[in-house]
């Protein structure tokens, strides 16, 4: 099947109006357990399992990719220098990352329907949203038609469809965010809600944490794990909840990188 725009939109539209069954579970779900061997993805989470799938049944999954994940799609889009800005012109086939509360992780994901304008609405086909704005945006309970203000999104990536005359550019090398000062445990500042939702895109924080600018025992735990991982730890401490300069740097560029 040739790696088109057309084919990822013509599956797309194929599964308009389906509709999730008890606790998540979907067809793009049992495809991606299958894919990783982990049966808990058929009820995960399925936004970007259901913009996997279309690839994969569409001939894409090359230039897509296959995630369940959405900041690690970012990534793959970034890292082969396909990534374009929020307000930038939308084509057919671009894939849509949202961010609902402005911060730089991406929570749910789509594929462009139809072009845009820059700063215009995009329209979108999106899995494990609501028909409308009265219900979850990325935890609905079915695959839907949506148009999206441009403040929603967080970027997209434009795949290398063949046939295309998009041609990859070069990105500039990730420079993580300066160390800011007054950020240690038990301490209230704002800097803590950007090194909670970094843990976050990594996976060292659960999503569902509440985010704040208190450096507490959960932010805490996650940064003593992640310092062990990294052999970050002060030397001759088994638990430290401390971040430091070069952790921070590590942990950003994991994270965003």
């Amino acid at each position: 099947m040739a790696s088109t725009a057309a084919a990822m939109l013509a599956e797309a539209n194929r599964w308009v109006g389906y509709k999730e069954g008890r606790s998540n579970h979907t067809d793009f779900g049992e495809w991606y357990a299958k894919l990783v061997k982990d049966s808990s993805f058929a009820y995960a989470a399925w936004c970007d399992e259901f913009i996997s799938y279309c690839a994969y049944a569409s001939g894409n999954a090359d230039v897509i990719g296959e995630y369940a994940y959405c900041p690690s799609h970012v990534n793959f889009f970034r890292n082969r220098g396909e990534w374009h800005g929020p307000n930038e012109a939308v084509q057919p086939g671009d894939i849509i990352f949202f961010s609902w509360d402005g911060g730089p992780v991406a929570d749910h994901v789509g594929v462009a329907r139809g072009a845009a304008a820059p700063g215009q609405p995009v329209p979108t086909i999106e899995g494990n949203t609501s028909s409308g704005e009265s219900g979850s945006q990325s935890n609905g309970d079915g695959v839907y038609q949506r148009s999206r203000a441009r403040s929603t999104i967080l970027g997209f990536g434009r795949p290398a469809y063949s046939g295309t005359a998009t041609s990859p550019t070069t990105q500039p090398a990730y420079a993580p965010p300066p160390f800011p000062r007054g950020l240690r445990p038990n301490s209230a500042v704002p800097s803590a809600r950007s090194l909670q939702r970094a843990l976050k895109a990594t996976r060292w924080m659960d999503k569902s944490v509440t985010e704040s600018d208190s450096y507490g025992p959960l932010t805490q735990r996650a940064v003593a794990g992640f310092n062990a991982k990294h052999r970050l730890n002060d030397t001759g401490v088994s638990y430290d909840p401390a971040i430091g300069p070069k952790g921070w740097a590590l942990l950003f560029t994991l994270a965003y990188g």
